[in-house]
Protein backbone atom coordinates (compact mmCIF):
# COMPACT_ATOMS: atom_id res chain seq x y z
CA UNK A 1 0.00 0.00 0.00
CA UNK A 2 1.43 3.10 -1.23
CA UNK A 3 1.69 6.59 1.45
CA UNK A 4 1.81 10.17 0.49
CA UNK A 5 4.31 12.04 -0.45
CA UNK A 6 3.38 14.37 3.09
CA UNK A 7 3.46 10.86 4.75
CA UNK A 8 6.88 9.92 3.69
CA UNK A 9 8.29 13.76 4.73
CA UNK A 10 6.77 13.01 8.25
CA UNK A 11 8.54 9.72 8.30
CA UNK A 12 12.10 11.15 8.23
CA UNK A 13 11.23 14.75 9.39
CA UNK A 14 11.77 16.21 5.87
CA UNK A 15 9.23 19.15 4.26
CA UNK A 16 7.09 19.14 0.85
CA UNK A 17 7.89 21.18 -2.45
CA UNK A 18 5.09 20.21 -4.87
CA UNK A 19 2.01 17.82 -4.25
CA UNK A 20 2.25 16.77 -0.69
CA UNK A 21 -0.86 14.19 -1.64
CA UNK A 22 1.29 12.48 -4.31
CA UNK A 23 1.16 8.66 -3.63
CA UNK A 24 4.09 6.76 -3.97
CA UNK A 25 4.39 3.34 -3.98
CA UNK A 26 8.16 2.05 -4.23
CA UNK A 27 11.45 3.72 -4.41
CA UNK A 28 13.50 3.43 -7.51
CA UNK A 29 16.39 4.95 -9.08
CA UNK A 30 16.59 8.52 -10.78
CA UNK A 31 16.64 6.78 -14.26
CA UNK A 32 14.24 4.23 -14.22
CA UNK A 33 11.13 6.04 -11.95
CA UNK A 34 7.91 6.42 -13.16
CA UNK A 35 5.09 8.54 -12.02
CA UNK A 36 4.25 6.20 -8.54
CA UNK A 37 8.32 6.60 -7.93
CA UNK A 38 10.50 8.11 -5.24
CA UNK A 39 14.24 8.63 -6.18
CA UNK A 40 16.69 10.62 -4.57
CA UNK A 41 19.81 12.99 -5.19
CA UNK A 42 22.67 12.61 -2.55
CA UNK A 43 25.40 13.46 -5.18
CA UNK A 44 25.97 16.75 -6.73
CA UNK A 45 26.72 14.56 -9.99
CA UNK A 46 23.61 13.30 -10.46
CA UNK A 47 21.64 16.81 -9.45
CA UNK A 48 21.62 17.53 -13.87
CA UNK A 49 19.14 14.51 -14.14
CA UNK A 50 16.15 16.22 -12.12
CA UNK A 51 15.51 18.12 -15.64
CA UNK A 52 15.00 14.42 -17.38
CA UNK A 53 13.13 12.08 -14.33
CA UNK A 54 10.19 11.04 -14.15
CA UNK A 55 9.54 10.52 -10.65
CA UNK A 56 6.67 11.32 -8.97
CA UNK A 57 8.72 12.39 -6.44
CA UNK A 58 12.86 12.92 -5.52
CA UNK A 59 14.86 13.04 -2.35
CA UNK A 60 17.04 16.44 -2.09
CA UNK A 61 18.86 18.40 -0.31
CA UNK A 62 18.11 21.94 1.04
CA UNK A 63 19.99 23.34 -1.89
CA UNK A 64 17.93 22.25 -4.56
CA UNK A 65 14.86 24.48 -4.33
CA UNK A 66 12.98 23.51 -7.45
CA UNK A 67 12.43 20.83 -10.11
CA UNK A 68 10.38 19.85 -12.84
CA UNK A 69 8.69 17.43 -10.36
CA UNK A 70 7.80 17.18 -6.03
CA UNK A 71 10.57 17.37 -4.11
CA UNK A 72 10.98 16.19 -0.36
CA UNK A 73 13.45 18.16 1.23
CA UNK A 74 15.53 16.88 4.04
CA UNK A 75 19.55 17.66 5.31
CA UNK A 76 20.27 13.58 4.61
CA UNK A 77 18.68 12.40 1.69
CA UNK A 78 20.77 9.56 1.20
CA UNK A 79 19.63 8.14 4.79
CA UNK A 80 16.07 9.47 3.78
CA UNK A 81 15.99 7.24 0.97
CA UNK A 82 17.23 4.16 3.63
CA UNK A 83 14.46 4.91 5.57
CA UNK A 84 11.94 5.00 3.06
CA UNK A 85 12.97 1.64 1.12
CA UNK A 86 12.90 0.07 4.54
CA UNK A 87 9.33 1.99 4.78
CA UNK A 88 7.76 1.19 1.67
CA UNK A 89 9.07 -2.07 -0.13
CA UNK A 90 10.94 -3.93 3.17
CA UNK A 91 9.14 -7.11 4.46
CA UNK A 92 11.57 -8.88 7.60
CA UNK A 93 11.57 -12.36 7.08
CA UNK A 94 9.42 -14.31 9.96
CA UNK A 95 10.26 -17.54 10.74
CA UNK A 96 8.51 -20.25 13.36
CA UNK A 97 10.62 -20.66 16.24
CA UNK A 98 11.88 -24.18 17.00
CA UNK A 99 14.60 -26.84 16.34
CA UNK A 100 13.70 -28.73 13.20
CA UNK A 101 14.38 -32.46 13.46
CA UNK A 102 17.26 -32.25 10.69
CA UNK A 103 19.66 -29.30 13.02
CA UNK A 104 22.03 -31.32 15.50
CA UNK A 105 21.87 -29.21 19.23
CA UNK A 106 24.45 -30.66 21.67
CA UNK A 107 23.06 -31.95 25.00
CA UNK A 108 25.38 -29.87 26.84
CA UNK A 109 24.28 -26.60 24.64
CA UNK A 110 21.67 -23.74 25.79
CA UNK A 111 19.31 -22.41 23.76
CA UNK A 112 17.32 -19.36 24.23
CA UNK A 113 13.51 -19.09 23.62
CA UNK A 114 11.97 -18.41 20.65
CA UNK A 115 15.41 -19.91 18.55
CA UNK A 116 15.10 -20.74 14.96
CA UNK A 117 17.21 -23.83 13.89
CA UNK A 118 17.16 -24.61 10.57
CA UNK A 119 17.99 -28.33 8.76
CA UNK A 120 21.36 -29.27 9.07
CA UNK A 121 22.46 -25.85 11.53
CA UNK A 122 24.82 -27.09 14.10
CA UNK A 123 25.51 -26.12 17.85
CA UNK A 124 28.90 -27.47 19.24
CA UNK A 125 29.23 -28.95 23.35
CA UNK A 126 28.75 -26.27 26.01
CA UNK A 127 27.82 -23.30 23.34
CA UNK A 128 24.80 -20.93 24.29
CA UNK A 129 22.71 -19.23 22.01
CA UNK A 130 20.55 -16.03 22.63
CA UNK A 131 17.21 -15.40 22.29
CA UNK A 132 15.43 -15.39 18.78
CA UNK A 133 18.54 -16.15 16.83
CA UNK A 134 18.44 -17.54 13.50
CA UNK A 135 20.89 -20.19 11.99
CA UNK A 136 19.66 -21.01 8.66
CA UNK A 137 20.43 -24.34 7.30
CA UNK A 138 23.98 -25.58 7.66
CA UNK A 139 25.15 -22.99 10.21
CA UNK A 140 27.84 -24.22 12.39
CA UNK A 141 28.51 -23.03 15.65
CA UNK A 142 31.60 -24.74 17.33
CA UNK A 143 32.28 -25.45 20.90
CA UNK A 144 32.21 -22.97 23.71
CA UNK A 145 30.77 -20.65 22.20
CA UNK A 146 28.73 -17.58 23.31
CA UNK A 147 26.16 -15.95 20.39
CA UNK A 148 23.52 -13.61 21.75
CA UNK A 149 19.78 -12.62 21.07
CA UNK A 150 18.34 -11.83 17.84
CA UNK A 151 21.41 -12.54 15.90
CA UNK A 152 21.20 -13.92 12.38
CA UNK A 153 24.03 -16.52 11.15
CA UNK A 154 23.57 -17.13 7.58
CA UNK A 155 23.92 -20.69 5.38
CA UNK A 156 27.15 -22.34 5.74
CA UNK A 157 28.77 -19.44 7.89
CA UNK A 158 31.45 -21.26 10.37
CA UNK A 159 31.50 -20.03 14.12
CA UNK A 160 34.71 -21.97 15.52
CA UNK A 161 34.96 -22.79 18.72
CA UNK A 162 35.45 -20.22 21.66
CA UNK A 163 33.74 -17.52 19.86
CA UNK A 164 31.66 -14.76 21.16
CA UNK A 165 29.44 -12.84 19.67
CA UNK A 166 27.47 -10.19 20.97
CA UNK A 167 23.40 -9.11 20.23
CA UNK A 168 21.89 -7.99 16.88
CA UNK A 169 25.13 -9.62 14.95
CA UNK A 170 24.49 -10.89 11.20
CA UNK A 171 26.95 -12.99 9.72
CA UNK A 172 26.32 -13.72 6.39
CA UNK A 173 26.83 -16.96 4.26
CA UNK A 174 30.21 -18.91 4.38
CA UNK A 175 31.96 -16.35 6.77
CA UNK A 176 34.60 -17.73 9.36
CA UNK A 177 34.90 -15.79 12.38
CA UNK A 178 37.59 -17.53 14.66
CA UNK A 179 39.37 -18.94 12.23
CA UNK A 180 42.98 -19.78 13.00
CA UNK A 181 45.44 -17.11 12.26
CA UNK A 182 47.92 -17.80 10.03
CA UNK A 183 51.50 -18.17 12.19
CA UNK A 184 54.66 -20.14 11.31
CA UNK A 185 58.14 -20.15 12.74
CA UNK A 186 61.12 -20.58 10.77
CA UNK A 187 63.07 -23.81 11.58
CA UNK A 188 66.22 -23.62 9.33
CA UNK A 189 67.25 -27.19 11.07
CA UNK A 190 64.15 -28.92 10.14
CA UNK A 191 64.13 -31.53 7.44
CA UNK A 192 62.40 -30.76 4.17
CA UNK A 193 59.19 -29.84 3.78
CA UNK A 194 58.96 -28.94 7.68
CA UNK A 195 60.82 -25.99 7.68
CA UNK A 196 58.04 -23.59 9.33
CA UNK A 197 57.06 -24.63 12.65
CA UNK A 198 52.85 -23.67 13.33
CA UNK A 199 52.10 -21.60 15.72
CA UNK A 200 49.09 -22.54 17.65
CA UNK A 201 46.10 -19.61 18.06
CA UNK A 202 45.20 -19.81 21.72
CA UNK A 203 42.83 -16.35 21.61
CA UNK A 204 39.75 -16.01 20.30
CA UNK A 205 37.38 -13.88 18.05
CA UNK A 206 35.18 -11.71 19.71
CA UNK A 207 32.16 -9.71 17.27
CA UNK A 208 30.34 -7.10 19.84
CA UNK A 209 26.77 -5.91 19.38
CA UNK A 210 25.22 -4.26 15.99
CA UNK A 211 27.71 -5.98 13.57
CA UNK A 212 27.68 -7.23 10.13
CA UNK A 213 29.96 -9.39 8.33
CA UNK A 214 29.29 -10.13 4.43
CA UNK A 215 29.54 -13.31 2.84
CA UNK A 216 32.56 -15.32 2.58
CA UNK A 217 34.54 -12.76 4.89
CA UNK A 218 36.79 -14.29 7.90
CA UNK A 219 37.97 -13.00 10.70
CA UNK A 220 40.94 -15.13 12.53
CA UNK A 221 41.01 -15.90 16.18
CA UNK A 222 43.86 -13.98 18.23
CA UNK A 223 47.14 -16.33 18.79
CA UNK A 224 46.88 -14.75 21.86
CA UNK A 225 44.40 -12.44 23.79
CA UNK A 226 41.49 -11.24 21.33
CA UNK A 227 40.58 -10.04 17.92
CA UNK A 228 37.83 -8.05 18.51
CA UNK A 229 35.74 -6.92 15.69
CA UNK A 230 33.70 -3.34 18.26
CA UNK A 231 29.85 -2.48 18.24
CA UNK A 232 28.45 -1.34 15.31
CA UNK A 233 31.49 -2.00 12.52
CA UNK A 234 29.80 -3.11 9.61
CA UNK A 235 32.22 -5.05 7.39
CA UNK A 236 31.62 -5.92 3.55
CA UNK A 237 32.06 -9.25 1.61
CA UNK A 238 35.43 -10.95 1.18
CA UNK A 239 37.56 -9.63 3.37
CA UNK A 240 40.06 -10.66 5.84
CA UNK A 241 41.01 -9.71 9.05
CA UNK A 242 44.04 -11.23 10.67
CA UNK A 243 44.56 -12.39 14.62
CA UNK A 244 44.94 -9.96 17.27
CA UNK A 245 43.22 -6.89 14.71
CA UNK A 246 40.80 -4.85 16.80
CA UNK A 247 38.44 -2.85 14.33
CA UNK A 248 36.79 0.52 16.33
CA UNK A 249 33.10 1.17 17.32
CA UNK A 250 30.91 2.05 13.77
CA UNK A 251 34.00 1.60 11.31
CA UNK A 252 32.56 0.87 7.76
CA UNK A 253 35.22 -1.82 5.63
CA UNK A 254 34.21 -2.12 2.03
CA UNK A 255 34.51 -5.61 0.14
CA UNK A 256 38.06 -7.18 -0.75
CA UNK A 257 39.98 -5.54 2.12
CA UNK A 258 43.09 -7.62 3.55
CA UNK A 259 44.24 -6.36 7.48
CA UNK A 260 47.50 -8.52 8.73
CA UNK A 261 47.32 -8.83 12.01
CA UNK A 262 47.55 -6.78 15.52
CA UNK A 263 46.16 -3.86 13.66
CA UNK A 264 44.40 -1.74 15.76
CA UNK A 265 41.56 0.82 13.29
CA UNK A 266 39.84 3.36 15.50
CA UNK A 267 36.45 4.70 15.52
CA UNK A 268 34.08 5.49 12.31
CA UNK A 269 36.71 4.69 9.65
CA UNK A 270 35.27 3.88 6.08
CA UNK A 271 38.19 1.63 4.50
CA UNK A 272 37.68 1.69 0.85
CA UNK A 273 37.49 -2.06 -1.52
CA UNK A 274 40.96 -3.56 -1.86
CA UNK A 275 42.72 -1.82 0.39
CA UNK A 276 45.99 -3.29 1.64
CA UNK A 277 47.23 -2.65 5.42
CA UNK A 278 50.34 -4.49 7.08
CA UNK A 279 51.01 -5.77 10.84
CA UNK A 280 51.31 -4.10 13.63
CA UNK A 281 50.09 -0.19 12.82
CA UNK A 282 47.94 2.00 14.59
CA UNK A 283 44.82 3.52 12.35
CA UNK A 284 43.38 6.61 14.13
CA UNK A 285 39.44 7.82 14.51
CA UNK A 286 37.62 9.05 11.54
CA UNK A 287 39.93 8.34 8.91
CA UNK A 288 38.85 7.44 5.68
CA UNK A 289 41.14 5.15 3.11
CA UNK A 290 40.44 5.16 -0.47
CA UNK A 291 40.24 1.91 -2.53
CA UNK A 292 42.96 -0.21 -3.67
CA UNK A 293 45.62 2.06 -0.98
CA UNK A 294 48.39 0.53 0.66
CA UNK A 295 48.97 1.24 4.21
CA UNK A 296 52.56 0.81 5.54
CA UNK A 297 52.61 2.94 8.27
CA UNK A 298 50.66 4.01 11.07
CA UNK A 299 48.52 6.88 10.61
CA UNK A 300 47.05 9.21 13.54
CA UNK A 301 45.96 12.33 11.99
CA UNK A 302 42.37 12.12 10.85
CA UNK A 303 41.43 12.73 7.50
CA UNK A 304 41.04 11.02 3.92
CA UNK A 305 44.28 9.18 2.45
CA UNK A 306 44.77 7.14 -0.55
CA UNK A 307 47.66 5.69 -2.67
CA UNK A 308 50.45 3.27 -2.43
CA UNK A 309 51.74 3.87 0.07
CA UNK A 310 49.25 6.05 1.19
CA UNK A 311 49.38 9.87 1.98
CA UNK A 312 46.95 12.37 2.44
CA UNK A 313 44.27 12.88 -0.18
CA UNK A 314 45.20 16.46 -1.26
CA UNK A 315 48.30 15.89 -1.77
CA UNK A 316 47.50 12.20 -3.43
CA UNK A 317 45.35 14.30 -6.13
CA UNK A 318 47.93 16.42 -6.95
CA UNK A 319 50.71 13.43 -7.23
CA UNK A 320 48.05 11.74 -9.34
CA UNK A 321 47.76 14.67 -11.89
CA UNK A 322 51.60 15.06 -11.92
CA UNK A 323 51.75 11.20 -12.73
CA UNK A 324 49.27 11.44 -15.89
CA UNK A 325 51.91 13.98 -17.56
CA UNK A 326 54.53 11.82 -16.96
CA UNK A 327 54.54 10.17 -20.50
CA UNK A 328 55.24 14.04 -21.98
CA UNK A 329 57.83 14.74 -19.84
CA UNK A 330 61.11 12.77 -21.40
CA UNK A 331 60.18 14.82 -24.45
CA UNK A 332 59.69 18.17 -23.22
CA UNK A 333 62.85 17.32 -21.25
CA UNK A 334 64.68 16.72 -25.25
CA UNK A 335 63.24 19.66 -26.37
CA UNK A 336 64.62 21.97 -23.14
CA UNK A 337 67.76 20.51 -23.98
CA UNK A 338 68.02 21.00 -27.66
CA UNK A 339 67.14 24.77 -26.54
CA UNK A 340 69.78 25.06 -24.04
CA UNK A 341 72.40 23.77 -27.11
CA UNK A 342 70.64 26.49 -29.68
CA UNK A 343 71.43 29.27 -27.23
CA UNK A 344 74.87 28.13 -26.03
CA UNK A 345 75.75 27.77 -29.90
CA UNK A 346 74.96 31.48 -29.76
CA UNK A 347 76.44 32.68 -27.10
CA UNK A 348 79.81 30.60 -28.40
CA UNK A 349 78.96 32.29 -31.74
CA UNK A 350 78.54 36.01 -29.89
CA UNK A 351 81.92 35.26 -27.94
CA UNK A 352 84.02 34.55 -31.36
CA UNK A 353 83.16 37.39 -32.79
CA UNK A 354 84.04 39.93 -30.15
CA UNK A 355 87.30 37.99 -29.78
Amino acid sequence: MGKTLKELADFVGGSVIGDGNAVIEKVSGIQEAGPDCITFISNPKYVRMLRETKAGAVIVSPQIKEAPTSLLVCRNPYLAFARIVEYLMYEAPVYKPGIDPQAHISESASIGRNVVAMPFAFVGENSSVGERTVLHPGASIGRYCRIGSDCVIHSNAVIYDDTVIGDRVTVNSNCSIGTFGFGYAPDPTAKPGEMWYKIRQVGRAVIEDDVDIGANSVVNRAAMGETCICRGAKIDSLTIIAHNCVIGEDTLIISQVGIAGSVKVGKRCTIASQVGIVGHIAIGDDIQIGAKSGINHSITEKGAYLGSPAIPAAEGLKSYAMWKKLPQIPERIRELEREVARLKQQLEGKDGQTA
